[in-house]
């Protein structure tokens, strides 16, 4: 992180998109490069630097159009390959295409293709036929292939939703592997190839506005990339790019999604640079002219059309006043920590104001620089209402939702949020932004539908008389993320981010069949399909079939994390007290004369990583809580295991492990017994004297063991 790169802005273009700027390739002996950015009105400019000035080369006038010899074209989830303008060959890929790279096939004049799919697939396409596949959890959505691989080598390096980095190779078979972990990283938008005199470098361009440098080691791709510069510039970056465009030394050329062009190079270039040292007094003169007429006809034609815009309003005459159309782009992510859905707003003009509005209870978080005010909903009404007053000059805030206060166990139907967005100009116009809230917001993750582990698999079967874009439709209420294309029949799987439980949809016209281990999923999935149905007024049956050991099975691959996770509680309240009591420090750093036994002193030098945790102990109890609460209503003897509950509310609160699992294998040996819990204190050694409050809870604070 000792690179010492500063920004120096070029130019401003129209909305952009992600990789529309490329540098472009020197065929002569200069070293400086020329550039080209396309923007979202069609218009493609070519442009140089010189003395520190953009020079266009090209400009092209707003629309479309394509030349070229070999050219790949992705449209939604179509791959057509031309060569010499003539359609070679079409495939219909199962979800949208994300990007897509070019290879030639060994010993032929065929082209390999590379393509990332919507549902987190990899695929190799030659001659429209698929020759591999894998899935990769982490979403990838970007793709740069490495400048020294060789062209019958399918090597790229991808970048997920997620920030995650990896490498996808094809050998005998397609694989993946994660390079860099996402660590709440912004997803990748960009990826580029930067060279300086310490190496290559993989820029990469993220949504949350930064742009990173990794040191690549090209002689071994496998190895994991170095960061060593990172740069924010408070907007989504859509294109990356390193070259020789303003001196003749390296530089990264950046473009915003609100238009903004701009370079990364080295302070001493800025500050002391021989080209800034060149520009004589004249040009410096001549630039400061040009500046003032651009500024004086700007001044001019905003005055021209503010008059016009209120002789307009004065007049008798009708008219119609149409307001600029905001150029505003929004993502929502699946639920991730404690069921909390983030959607990030970008705009390309500054925000003044957010107006949210649901029918139903909502928590809202939103960016600490913005200021968050909630109204009261009135008696009897569950409506929420609250508005975020932004910063000046904030382009690109976000929101974090959920339905309800339970942040694990899901709802059971989804919860619409409507978001109206002002920015700060006038006249004051709004953009709607509908968003829906699923019930499953959580299983946002894509699996493998094929999954074949020891799971215990809870089914639900529909069968009526819908399609399957009704089907489709139904689903998206159920869970986050795009849904997959209509097709004759469809299969896939979603994963839950925090519990690992596999949901399974597998449906065409009439039939559908949903699998999970997650009785809780089945439930929840079962409510909304019948809602669904019954607002569309079609006639569906639907069934389900629950294992008597669904329960079982699902808390002994949780009961791990339970018991860490009550642990931990239990080991923060001990933490809390001991601190209340106000030791001396001398005292109890004193390895000779200890106060506290050692269990003790190592809980108390145990470092606070609440906020890294995935979930807590509480949330734990309620989702297993829900699980046989939902068995019990799905296999129909609710009314007959009402103790049972209770006894597992107690047995989970103190965490009982063998109370636990005695209750959820579902045995007819249930009985009212007492189930008193065995502990085990966390040692013996030198005691303190404590006050009777604090020391009822510490003796309380008992753990059982189980290994």
């Amino acid at each position: 992180m000792d690179y010492d790169l500063a920004r120096i802005d070029y130019i401003l273009c129209g909305i952009t998109y992600p990789e529309t700027l490329k540098v472009l390739p020197n065929p002569g002996q200069k070293t400086q490069q020329k550039f080209a950015v396309g923007d979202k009105n069609g218009v493609l400019q070519c442009l140089s630097i010189k003395d520190e000035e953009p020079i266009i080369q090209f400009k092209t006038l707003p629309g479309k159009c394509i030349l070229g010899n070999d050219l790949v074209l992705c449209s939604g989830r179509t791959v057509t390959f031309y060569r010499d303008l003539r359609e070679m060959y079409s495939y219909d890929c199962e979800d949208r295409v994300l990007d897509i790279a070019a290879f030639s096939a060994p010993n032929s004049t065929r082209v390999r293709l590379l393509a990332l799919i919507t549902n987190e697939e990899a695929v190799i396409i030659e001659n429209a036929e698929l020759l591999a596949r894998t899935h990769i959890n982490s979403g990838p959505s970007r793709l740069i292939v490495p400048p020294t691989h060789r062209s019958a080598e399918v090597c790229v390096i991808y970048g997920a939703a997620d920030g995650s980095i990896g490498l996808i190779q094809y050998e005998t078979e397609l694989s993946s592997r994660c390079l860099v972990e996402g660590g709440g990283l912004g997803s990748v938008v960009c990826l580029g190839w930067y060279f300086s005199v310490s190496g290559a470098h993989l820029a990469v361009g993220r949504h949350d506005g930064s742009v990173q440098l990794y040191l690549v080691d090209l002689e071994n791709i496998n190895e994991k990339p170095r960061l060593k510069f990172t740069y924010f510039c408070g907007e989504p970056v859509t294109s990356v790019s390193g070259g020789r465009v303003g001196t003749e030394r390296s530089e990264l050329m950046v473009s915003t999604f609100s238009g903004r062009v701009f370079a990364l190079r080295s302070q001493r270039l800025i500050a002391g640079g021989t080209s800034l040292n060149n520009i004589t007094a004249d040009i410096l003169a001549s630039r400061r002219n040009k500046l003032e007429l651009e500024v004086a006809r700007l001044e001019k034609q905003t005055a021209i059309e503010r008059e016009k815009y209120q002789r307009n309003t004065r007049s008798l005459l009708g008219g119609l006043s149409t307001p600029p159309l905001l150029d505003i782009q929004y993502e929502l992510t699946g639920a991730m920590l404690n069921g909390w859905q983030e959607v990030v707003i970008t705009a390309g003009v500054p925000l003044d104001m957010l107006f949210i509005y649901c029918d139903k209870e909502l928590e809202i978080q939103t960016d600490s620089a913005a200021v968050l005010s909630t109204c009261l909903p009135q008696e009897g009404k569950p409506e929420n209402l609250a508005t975020v007053r932004c910063q000046a000059g904030t382009r690109r805030t976000w929101l974090q939702m959920r339905s309800g206060t339970n942040s694990v166990v899901e709802m059971a139907e989804a919860t619409h949020v409507f978001v109206y967005v002002l920015p700060a100009s006038a006249p004051r116009v709004a953009r709607l932004i509908k968003l829906m809230l699923p019930a499953l917001p959580q299983y946002c993750q894509h699996a493998d539908p094929e999954c074949d582990d020891d799971r215990v698999w809870s089914e639900l079967r529909v069968t009526g008389g819908f399609s399957v874009a009704e089907m489709t439709s139904w689903l998206s209420e159920a869970l986050p993320g795009e849904m997959p294309r209509p097709a004759a029949s469809i299969e896939f799987a979603r994963s839950h981010y925090l519990l690992k439980t596999i949901l399974i949809c597998s449906y065409q016209r009439g039939t559908a069949t949903f699998k999970s281990d997650n009785i809780s999923t089945i439930a929840i999935l079962k409510d909304v399909l019948s809602n669904c149905s019954v607002k569309r007024s079609i006639r569906v049956d639907i069934s389900c079939e629950v294992p008597q050991v669904s329960c079982a099975m699902s808390f002994e691959k949780l009961k791990d994390d339970f018991v860490s996770e009550y642990r931990m509680k239990k080991e923060y309240i001990l933490k809390g007290a001991i601190g209340a009591l106000d030791l001396d420090m001398n005292a109890f750093n004193n390895e000779c004369q200890p106060i506290l036994c050692e269990e003790y002193m190592q809980i108390c030098r145990k470092p606070d990583n609440n906020t890294e945790k995935k979930f807590n102990f509480n949330d734990l109890v309620k989702t297993v809580e829900q699980w046989y609460s939902d068995w019990c209503k799905l296999s129909l003897h609710g009314n007959n295991f009402n103790v049972q509950r209770f006894q597992l509310k107690s047995a989970l609160q103190n965490c009982q492990i063998e109370d636990i699992e005695k209750i959820l294998a579902v045995t007819d040996s249930h009985s009212d017994s007492d189930m008193d819990s065995k502990g085990k204190g966390y040692g013996s050694g030198a005691w303190v004297v404590i006050p009777q409050s604090i020391s009822d809870l510490i003796l309380n604070c008992n753990i059982e063991m189980y290994h």
